[in-house]
Parts: structure tokens; sequence; C-alpha cells
């Protein structure tokens, strides 16, 4: 048996969760676009990638790579997860005002089809559905670059305005 490494690097996040509070979600998510706040370490670690974003809407992808795998050769159902909730909050964060920031309270997801290696780049898109005074909700899939269906969910989310 092989053993395989993998060697992932990042920032840490204490330096940049106060910036959040001081940007709007738009700001915030502009900047990380630029390189000026560094990404999550999260999605460092499971090689995802922001591609688009406006007001309301959010894209990510990932390509299934072997690190991704379960023991049944297919991507683990956390990534369709992570990824899901990535596209689907931001796409919330990109609504907020200065000094909201946000907590995921509940995700469902649906998956259709397995993610694996041979499925090239996934994306990911998540819409803003509603953004209240205390909650927020959106809704995600996930498509291959022929449009088939990978997986699709929603979330809601707790808004954290300042006192």
């Amino acid at each position: 048996m092989t053993e395989q490494q993998r060697l992932v690097t990042w920032q840490s996040p204490s330096l940049y969760t106060d910036q959040l509070h001081t940007l709007s979600g738009a700001e915030y998510v502009a900047a990380v676009r630029r390189g000026d706040i560094p990404m999550s370490p999260m999605l460092k670690l499971l090689d995802i990638h922001g591609q688009e974003s406006a007001t309301g809407l959010a894209v990510f992808t990932v390509v299934p790579q072997e690190f991704h795998l379960n023991p049944m050769g297919m991507a683990h159902g956390g990534l369709a997860c992570a990824l899901l909730d990535t596209a689907m909050a931001v796409s919330v964060i990109s609504t907020l005002p200065r000094g909201v920031g946000y907590v995921t309270l509940e995700i469902k997801v649906n998956f259709i089809k397995p993610m694996t290696m041979d499925k090239g780049e996934l994306r990911a898109e998540g819409h803003a559905l509603h953004v209240g005074s205390r909650t927020a909700t959106a809704e995600g899939k996930i498509l291959d670059a022929a449009g088939a269906l990978y997986a699709h969910g929603t979330t809601t989310l707790l808004l954290m305005r300042p006192a």
C-alpha cells in the first residue's frame, strides 16, 4: 500500500476575522477575491475556489481529487456539503451591510449523483432567497460543465447584528 501526502498552507483566520465587522459583505467578498484578505483555511484544505460573486450570488468550484474520496471511490458527501454551504453562505454575505455577521443554523443537501474524479470541475451556485433582520435563506446547486445536477440544497443563516 502506498501512502499519499498533501501539504496545505494557510494564513490564520485571526488575521482577518476582525475586518469582517468593518466591511460590508460585498466589500469583504471583494477583498477576499482580490487577495487582500486570505481565503478560508477550510477552502484551501478542500481545494475549493471562488469564481464569481454578485449581490445575492456566489459561485465556487472544485475538482474532485483522490484526497476527497471515500472508500467507495467517490467524493465524500462532506465535500458537496462544504461546497454548497460556502456558495449559499457567500450569496447571503454579499447582501449584508457593514458589521453584520452570520452563522449557519441549518443546511439541507440532496445528493443526486456521485461526484467522482472523472467529472472534472464541478460548480456550486448559491442564490440568496431571503435576507431578513434575524435570519437569511439561500439555495444552491452543484453542476458539471454539461449542466448535470450532482446535488442541491438550502440553508438558513442566523444574522448577528451589532448591538
